[in-house]
């Protein structure tokens, strides 16, 4: 590890730019290639991007059968234009914009600390930044709030640069990054930032209110500009029901007001309560928080003796540790007053939050160095417990053993899934573990030996390794075992399904099938308002009771396929029917 060490130091010293483009690379561009979508969020955003390459509607396309779009598309911009060359949208292409936006992110944030602190900080706060839980699956998963957050965390490191210049000449790239906000999600993308520069100004008390008012709006209205151009076309297109969706979106979501009084057939996201991103953001963090729970309990607060008061005390900070406070606590207040919570929602404020917490290891690596021992030690048990499982995989046939325990149904085959894929494991899948098995070896030796400092490189490191080894052998398997696209591609060899295939849709009673929407190429149409004389009807097996009951003396319903099991991206066993209207009906 030494040798491995010293030369990790020698690029760095040399490359350092290069290093850390090189790590971002290698933690997400190789595995959005591998897995099928196995979630309902993922084929979602990928469908938009389908309806528009389908129909070269780029400003207000349909998601699921007539299912508008209600936000700004530029996400799925990307995403179709990353699809042109090959015709059509695919997973790769699909969670490409959130790799970028997750490589983009850290570069920024890299180049900020490299430039004001010292190296040893800039490298440590960028892998934990880049290697989070929230930050790296956000990163390799198609996300709208992925690129949300690029824009976002774009234009607050430019805001800061800009206050360091003390707001001299007229920012291009700040406008440019906040109207790339606006165009994913809407004025959020504005205010948001607005507001904890607007705070930060205060706070410096270097300039008067009415300069910063004056400076905000500058900077503001060129995004509202180029957010309003969407506005008017897409009002163009969707007309007042549009508006609806924007207002309900916008404000019925920030306000928490019901979806009824709005008048939208679903429901304004998760709720949760006001503390919610307070354990979100700390989850979001794992393994890294680790140590902020570690020196909770470990480290006793002494009564200070300075002077001064802890307001003044928090003035005087530094810059950049004011910022990310600010940045930090502002963003985390401002989500936590919908009642609508979602622990993506927050991505914004993890730069701030990482170089926070860097600086807390930095003090325990001083004052309590045995807390980053400890944690090294715990991220070696849990790769060495993955070798270990890997490896009886590969020789034993768990699934046979697990058979006999009383375990769920789900658990059972999850376990089938790794238990087949790991005795056939491949080449790549080799190399995958022997590489982690190496790390390991090596964050051992440097453990019994190395200083605090080296051990907590030696712990990224080997964290980075573990990251590309599930990514490489695991979470393929078991994306695959849940995705719909056998299904899709089953039932549409055998029948003629395009253009005449009908679901329900209204969120608030039946749920969508956005992966076999995507895999069957974004042809559905709505049964409750077209009320067609036949077709095919797909939905799920717990659904089509209530459905066959709701439409007892209109249709008759007759099976044709379904899936084996529910252990799909939907959830659920999902049925192909086909249906025609009754004689009654027919005479009416």
């Amino acid at each position: 590890m030494n040798k491995l060490t010293d030369t990790l130091k020698s690029i760095y010293s040399h490359q350092p730019y290069l290093l850390v483009l090189f790590i971002c690379i290698c933690l997400t561009l190789p595995w959005i290639t591998m897995g099928e979508f196995y979630t309902k969020g993922e084929p979602r955003e990928a469908t938009v991007a389908t309806c528009i390459l389908n129909t070269g509607n780029w400003v207000l396309p349909s998601d699921y059968a007539d299912e508008v779009a209600y936000k700004p598309p530029f996400m799925h911009w990307f995403i179709a234009i990353f699809s042109l060359p090959a015709g059509h949208v695919t997973e790769t292409t699909a969670r490409l914009p959130s790799a970028l936006s997750l490589i983009g992110i850290t570069m920024m944030f890299f180049y900020l600390l490299y430039k004001r602190t010292n190296s040893y900080r800039a490298f440590v706060a960028s892998i934990i930044l880049l290697t989070s839980f929230e930050m790296h699956r956000s990163g390799i998963e198609a996300r709208v709030d992925m690129t949300l957050a690029f824009f976002m965390i774009g234009a607050l490191i430019s805001l800061f640069k800009w206050e360091e210049k003390e707001l001299k000449g007229f920012p291009l790239l700040i406008p440019i990054f906040l109207g790339g906000a606006a165009l994913v999600k809407g004025p959020v993308g504005i205010l948001l930032p607005c507001m904890v520069f607007g705070i930060y100004l205060l706070i410096l008390k270097r300039y008067s209110i009415w300069k910063i008012i004056y400076k905000n709006i500058l900077i503001a209205l060129p995004a509202l500009a180029i957010l309003l151009i969407w506005y008017i076309l897409a009002y163009r297109q969707g007309g007042e029901h549009f508006l609806n969706l924007v207002y309900a979106e916008n404000f019925g979501r920030f306000l928490g007001m019901d979806s009824k009084k709005l008048g939208i057939s679903y429901e304004l996201g998760h709720e949760g309560p006001f503390w919610y991103y307070i354990p979100a953001i700390i989850l979001g963090f794992m393994p890294w928080s680790l140590l902020l729970i570690f020196a909770a309990f470990s480290i006793s607060i002494k009564k200070s003796t300075q002077k001064q008061s802890i307001w003044q005390r928090f003035i005087n900070l530094d810059k950049l540790t004011l910022f990310s406070i600010i940045s930090v606590v502002m963003i985390l207040t401002f989500y936590a007053i919908p009642s609508s919570k979602r622990s993506v929602y927050i991505m914004p404020a993890y730069p701030g939050a990482a170089y926070l917490l860097t600086l807390l290891y930095e003090w325990i690596i001083n004052k309590k160095p045995v807390l980053i021992k400890l944690l090294s030690r715990i991220l070696l048990v849990i790769s060495g417990i993955l070798l270990l499982i890997i490896g009886c995989f590969h020789f034993i046939d768990l699934y046979s053993v697990a058979a006999l325990l009383p375990l769920d149904t789900k658990t059972l085959h999850d376990i089938n899934l790794f238990s087949t894929a790991f005795q056939h494991s491949s080449i790549f899948g080799f190399l995958v573990w022997f590489l982690l098995l190496s790390v390991f070896i090596s964050a051992w030796c440097v453990l019994r030996k190395g200083t605090a400092r080296i051990v907590l490189i030696s712990t990224l490191v080997l964290f980075i390794c573990t990251q590309i080894f599930l990514e490489g052998l695991a979470y393929p398997v078991f994306k695959n075992g849940y995705s719909s696209r056998p299904f899709a591609e089953k039932i549409m060899s055998k029948y003629d399904l395009k253009n005449n295939t009908y679901v329900m849709n209204n969120l608030k009673e039946y749920s969508n099938l956005y992966g076999l929407n995507f895999h069957m190429g974004n042809n559905y149409k709505n049964f409750e308002k077209e009320q067609p004389k036949n077709g095919y009807f797909i939905t799920g097996l717990s659904y089509i009771d209530k459905i066959k009951a709701l439409y007892n003396n209109k249709y008759v319903f007759k099976e044709l396929e379904r899936t084996s099991d529910r252990f799909n991206d939907y959830g659920d066993v999902i049925v192909l029917y086909r249906f025609n209207q009754t004689a009654k009906e027919i005479k009416r």
